[in-house]
């Protein structure tokens, strides 16, 4: 035995307890090592499939414990009267859900990323958010892909769901309702083998539904359903399989389960403890137990741990305190316990509750949780269960820690969800405990009492306050729930190949829209905007509402972001005919505008397509009757006086003009009506003596940010550098470092390089080239929209490093090193 202090503990003990330690560690170590592009990376690419591997150990769990299940079922089945009350509290439930709550978002911009994960979990088995992309014939079709540091196990289950109904928005708010009505059964199950009271586990699952916020979001997309759910599923599992029962084969659904759960909030891994110190008699049987199902656990909840441990997170709500701080605990803790008792604020007949709380429901809250934890320092009452809840509030605790763990955002208010079942099993329990202890109520008689004032106050309240779920309670007075929900249905008279600019691209894709934000809108290139015109019949929109007004208040608490600049930009540079003002229901003008043509682009460039086919000629289309003359400069060679009468012609290149390697062809087209449009066009001619650069293996790459992309930039676009386009070359992030060997084989390196149009909030950066350690070229420091000619002699040089310096920092350093080739010795 090994004695610590006044505690005994045998050797076993203490040896299972380091080899735990050393599989936390380990684990810590090898994720906090990742870097921010490796757990993006991992995240997107290998996301999906992890989820996807849990999902697949649960269903083998549930067909090697099928005869367990079925036996527990049949051992505790409740009795008829139970199940006739069950039936009864659920069915009005439903009914009175179905009647005066809607089917809508309540997070909105959470809710609708999940909802693009799941599509983009269902066409491309992705574990990504789809941000931006295009919906043709049913399909989307995803463009940019960012991450998401929660909800993935939602989205999987979207994935499932559009398996058998269509991918979208409508489908994805059906999803929560099923969900909440099995947790009320699996909550009932559970509480009814633990309490050995049917009477009083009916009680607290009349509590349970009846909380006004899990009736609301019952009819929304948040993720705190599916945490309710999946928390009630295992507390169900746990009560059929005793300490004294559990063999290994439970573990195969207990893991998977444990998996999904991690992966509905971010918090949710700091609740784990209680799972494993349930069955604790079990794990000390032998050495190996404990800390195989940690590692397992882990396993199963890698995405979760890849996004807390490596991925960081977002820098972007403000408040008087840190990030994580105890005094964003306390100030939390206070005003949500003001908020949930809702003395001033809990309506009467005919007014709108501002919170979704019942003071009545808080204050017996209160009361009892005071009365256990008095039965527990008294009477040495409840310690197991005492410690089991204590262990599994320690991601509530985490929540209130954070700066957005208060309901005075009241989108936040959802966060006490995942402390809702134990709400209601502390509200019974305490009552039940406190009739039979002060009032000498006998134990059945006192379960009774509970289990009727539970359905009257669940009941009666409803039935209270059901002008307020029929208002949307506090909801209503977010406008910005108010414009996604018009928009979903105002939208849908648009035409089908309509494209949306909008500050939420990843919401009008979940509603079945194609959509890109402003900034990438912005990004696009005079020749992307007239293919985009082409491609949807000149049908793109720019939508303006609540986001492309005002600044964002950085000392708030609230997640916020703006546009204004951006739109403002747009409808500045752009001709747009305004299709749509309408203010009545949100307080500020929402507005579309159907954009005509670019300004400074007249309608004849605008009607005007070209393209080229291995460096021989230039195909050039018109939409127009007025011929047009051009200049074209091939390399440095001048060829005037040319004219496009026809609607479809062929520019054939001279090939005396045509260089082996990279060629650049520049067509002066002069418009009838003054303008002039600039068009280029790269091409490279295959020759042994010649090589792109981009084609070239890579002796090392390395980048703070992102990933090294080849012939687009560091966020997938096509190059613009001073909105002059290229073709070819290579796409970084400051600070980067990207090696070739070169072996002494090449006499020439050339390239063009700049900071990407997209770059537009960096603080520039500085471009250098080194030749076997040796600094051959080094730039001024350049800023989005400058760009310098790199032209240097390679002889001999056997190592070859492009390298890009950041400047104060690295944000929005897309560096660009363009049509960058090679000229080899001849």
């Amino acid at each position: 035995m090994l004695k610590i202090k006044n505690l005994n503990f045998p050797k076993k003990d203490v040896f299972i307890g380091a080899l735990v330690l050393v599989v936390l560690v380990v684990a810590f170590v090898i994720f906090n090592s990742l870097s921010i592009p490796v757990a993006r990376s991992w995240d997107i690419k290998v996301g999906y499939f992890a989820i996807l591997s849990t999902f697949i150990i649960l269903v083998a769990g549930l067909v090697v414990n099928a005869k367990d299940i079925i036996q527990t079922i049949q051992t505790h089945r409740p009795s008829s009267k139970s199940l006739l009350i069950l039936s009864a509290i659920l069915a009005f439930f439903l009914l009175f859900i179905l009647a005066n709550i809607e089917n809508s978002h309540r997070v909105l911009s959470d809710e609708t990323s999940w909802e693009s994960m799941g599509l983009q979990m269902f066409f491309e088995q992705s574990g990504g958010v789809c941000n931006e992309g295009v919906w043709s014939d049913g399909i989307l079709h995803c463009v940019t892909e960012v991450n998401n540091f929660k909800g993935k196990a939602l989205a999987f289950v979207y994935s499932i769901v559009f398996l058998f109904a269509e991918p979208g928005r409508d489908t994805a708010l059906l999803v929560n309702l099923p969900l909440y009505l099995l947790s009320l059964i699996f909550f009932f199950f559970s509480l009814s083998i633990w309490f050995k009271s049917e009477k009083l586990a009916l009680a607290a699952t009349a509590f349970l539904g009846g909380m006004p916020i899990y009736l609301l979001q019952s009819r929304s997309a948040s993720t705190e359903v599916l945490y309710i759910f999946l928390l009630t599923a295992l507390m169900s599992w746990y009560a059929s399989i005793s300490p004294k029962q559990v063999t290994w084969k439970h573990f195969l659904l207990t893991v998977p389960l444990l998996g999904f759960f991690a992966q509905t909030r971010q918090e949710t891994v700091f609740a784990f403890i209680p799972f494993a110190l349930y069955y604790v008699s079990y794990f000390r049987e032998k050495v190996y137990r404990l800390p195989l199902f940690v590692v397992s656990v882990i396993a199963v909840s890698w995405p979760s741990i890849n996004t807390m441990a490596a991925y960081r997170g977002y820098d972007f709500q403000g408040g008087e305190h840190a990030a994580h701080s105890l005094a964003n605990l306390w100030f939390n803790l206070q005003s949500n316990i003001e908020i949930m008792l809702n003395f001033k604020e809990n309506a009467a007949f005919g007014g709108i509750m501002k919170n979704p709380f019942y003071t009545s429901f808080t204050i017996i809250l209160l009361f009892s949780t005071g009365w256990l934890l008095g039965r527990l320092l008294i009477s040495k009452k409840y310690k197991r269960g005492a410690l089991l809840a204590i262990l599994f509030s320690v991601q509530i605790f985490v929540i209130l820690l954070n700066v957005s763990g208060t309901f005075q955002i009241d989108i936040n208010q959802r966060y006490v969800l995942v402390a809702l079942p134990l709400f209601a099993l502390i509200m019974a329990l305490g009552l039940k405990d406190f009739l039979s202890t002060v009032l000498k109520i006998k134990s059945d008689k006192s379960s009774t009492l509970v289990l009727i004032l539970s359905i009257v106050l669940s009941v009666g309240l409803a039935f209270f306050h059901v002008f307020s779920y029929r208002m949307n309670m506090l909801y209503y007075k977010n406008k910005l729930l108010v414009e996604e929900h018009y928009l979903n249905t105002h939208l849908k008279t648009y035409p089908k190949e309509s494209v949306f600019i909008y500050s939420r691209p990843w919401q009008m894709l979940a509603s079945g829209h194609s959509s890109f934000s402003e900034r990438t809108f912005m990004n696009w290139s005079t020749e992307e905007f007239l293919s985009w015109m082409k491609k949807t019949n000149n049908n793109i929109y720019i939508v303006r509402g609540q986001d492309g007004y005002g600044e964002v208040n950085k000392k708030s608490r609230v997640v916020g972001f703006k546009t204004t600049n951006q739109i403002e930009i747009i409808l500045k540079d752009y001709k747009t005919k305004r299709l749509l003002i309408e203010s009545r229901p949100f307080g500020y003008p929402l507005t579309i505008h159907q954009l005509i043509s670019k300004k400074g682009f007249s309608h004849y460039t605008q009607n005007m397509t070209f393209s080229e086919w291995n460096g021989q000629f230039i195909l050039m289309k018109k939409n127009f009757e007025d011929s047009i003359r051009y200049d074209v400069m091939v390399n440095d060679s001048l060829n005037e006086g040319k004219v496009l009468s026809e609607n479809v012609d062929t520019l054939w290149l001279d090939s005396n003009q045509v260089q082996n390697g990279l060629n650049r062809a520049l067509l002066l087209m002069y418009m009838p009506d003054g303008d002039t449009f600039k068009v280029y066009k790269d091409f490279f001619k295959p020759s042994p003596n010649a090589v792109l650069l981009s084609e070239m293996p890579f002796a090392s790459s390395e980048q703070s940010w992102g990933q090294l992309r080849l012939n687009q930039t560091v966020e997938g676009r096509p190059f613009s550098l001073d909105g002059e386009s290229f073709r070819y070359g290579l796409g970084v992030h400051a600070k980067s470092k990207n090696t070739f060997d070169l072996n002494g084989s090449f006499s020439t390196f050339e390239a063009m390089a700049g900071l990407d149009d997209e770059s537009a909030c960096g603080d520039g950066a500085s471009f250098v080239v080194l030749a076997d350690g040796r600094e051959l070229f080094r730039s001024l420091k350049m800023y989005s929209r400058d760009k310098q000619k790199v032209s240097l002699p390679m002889q001999g040089v056997r190592r070859l490093e492009l390298v890009v310096e950041e400047g104060d920092n690295i944000d929005c350093d897309h560096a660009v090193w363009a049509n960058a080739w090679l000229r080899r010795v001849e």
